[in-house]
């Protein structure tokens, strides 16, 4: 699997349009089971809503893409969900779009920019991170070299993880798979060989965008 763009972290936005309210709940979602237990969760929790529409995109063996007009005429709703998640380019996302009909019909029209709009919303409003495949090390720091190597791993915006204080600093590092090798070399160079460190699991690591 690749390198992937999706949600900051679960959330919602709420929008009022012609009387009608609209809530969008999205969260990140990793099977197409976890998609449909999140979109039964929201349509419990909006019980009363008119219309709870839906659109996910997941990654699984393959890439999955459902979406849902929910009794709202065909092509108004859940397809300007899912086109929403799509021009974002997100994976595994599921975005639920509840409506409390507030009297005032809004059209074909209106309604898929409703949609649309309340989507983009609450994906700005809740923000973008990229899951990059890393891979780990652990590495051995002695204390002289301990606050050179922080610096260098804060310029390199390379995060500490699991910090130890015992003989030496230990740490695990999650490095990006393009150029880990050259990080790690450079690392050998900046500090003379005298860091010691081992290959753990390759992982994937949420980085802000």
């Amino acid at each position: 699997m690749q390198n992937y763009k999706t949600i900051a972290q679960t959330g919602s936005f709420e929008k009022d349009i012609k009387k009608s309210r609209f809530i969008a709940h999205l969260a990140q979602t990793f099977s197409e089971d976890e998609a449909n237990q999140f979109i039964q969760k929201i349509r419990e929790q909006e019980s009363s809503a008119t219309h709870s529409c839906t659109a996910f995109i997941v990654l699984e063996n393959v890439e999955i893409e459902r979406m849902s007009d929910d009794g709202e005429p065909s092509g108004t709703a859940g397809s300007p969900i899912l086109n929403v998640l799509q021009q974002n380019n997100l994976k595994n996302v599921t975005a639920v779009v509840t409506r409390y009909f507030g009297g005032i019909k809004l059209g074909a029209g209106g309604l898929i920019r409703a949609y649309s709009s309340a989507t983009a919303d609450a994906i700005k409003e809740i923000g973008l991170v990229e899951n990059r495949l890393q891979q780990g090390y652990k590495l051995e720091i002695p204390y002289h070299l301990y606050d050179k190597f922080e610096n260098y791993a804060k310029n390199e915006k390379i995060s500490l993880e699991d910090k130890a204080f015992s003989t030496d600093v230990t740490c695990n590092i999650f490095l990006d798979l393009e150029n880990h090798t050259e990080i790690i070399q450079d690392i050998v160079n900046q500090f003379q060989n005298q860091i010691k460190f081992e290959e753990t699991e390759q992982v994937y690591k949420q980085v802000a965008i």
